[in-house]
């Protein structure tokens, strides 16, 4: 029991260590420029466990129904520095090349590399609302777990 402690704590330890970088995508750029007519409808769609959010294509996303959504005002816009989907890959590419030597501190050269974009950043859409706000969603990458 007390060996299983010790590496919950280890693990708990760890995770604290390693942050997750922000990011933010224009969730109404991707609504309004897709060219798929079969997808254009199906960008935000509820599902029950919450809202799906598919960039017309490119990218498949979750906000859960417990996650809470915020609003920003237009005015306030400008503090949140938005991420095109296609800048992501130079994003894993930046994480990685921060995290690694975090990495091998903790588990040595051979250390484990994740492809999953959920532990490497904590990601928000934003949509446009009216033209005075727009709403905030957390929300998770889906279909991380299968491979390339």
């Amino acid at each position: 029991m007390l060996l299983i402690s010790f590496f919950l704590q280890i693990g708990y330890g760890f995770a604290q260590d390693i942050k997750k970088d922000k990011i933010y995508l224009d969730f109404s750029h991707y609504k309004e420029n897709c060219e798929h007519s079969d997808l254009a409808k199906h960008l935000k769609v509820e599902k029950k466990e919450g809202l799906q959010f598919n960039l017309c294509g490119k990218a498949v996303f979750l906000h859960p129904f417990e996650y809470k959504s915020d609003t920003i005002n237009n005015k306030y816009l400008s503090n949140y520095s938005l991420s095109k989907i296609e800048e992501i890959d130079q994003l894993i590419i930046n994480w990685h090349r921060k995290t690694k030597p975090l990495f091998i501190k903790k588990f040595g050269e051979v250390y484990p590399k994740t492809t999953n974009k959920n532990n490497m950043f904590e990601t928000y859409l934003i949509e446009k609302f009216n033209n005075d706000c727009f709403i905030l969603y957390q929300v998770y990458w889906k279909n991380q777990e299968i491979q390339q």
